[in-house]
C-alpha cells in the first residue's frame, strides 16, 4: 500500500501520470453531466469538484513531458488568439 501512494507523488513515475489523467478525466465527465443538468450537485460538492480538477491539472503539470506540452499548447492558443 505505501509502495503505490508513493508512486502518486513522483512526477517521473508513469502511475503518476496514468492517475492524475484519469482523475482530471472523472472530474472533466462530472462537470460535462453537471452543466447539461444529468447531476445535480450542492454548492460545496460543485466546488470541491472543481477543486479537484483543478488539482489533478496541477499534478500533472509537475510531470516534466506533460508540463511542457502544456505550455506548448497554451501559447499555441494563445499566438491563436491573438490573429
Amino acid at each position: 500500500m505505501v509502495r503505490f501512494l508513493s508512486t502518486m507523488h513522483d512526477p517521473k513515475g508513469k502511475r503518476y501520470t496514468v492517475y492524475y489523467s484519469s482523475v482530471l478525466l472523472v472530474v472533466t465527465g462530472v462537470v460535462i453531466f453537471m452543466t447539461l443538468q444529468i447531476i445535480h450537485q450542492g454548492l460545496l460538492q460543485g466546488a470541491m469538484t472543481f477543486f479537484e480538477g483543478f488539482f489533478s491539472l496541477f499534478m500533472l503539470s509537475r510531470n516534466e513531458i506533460v508540463g511542457k506540452a502544456l505550455l506548448a499548447h497554451l501559447s499555441g492558443i494563445a499566438s491563436f488568439l491573438k490573429h
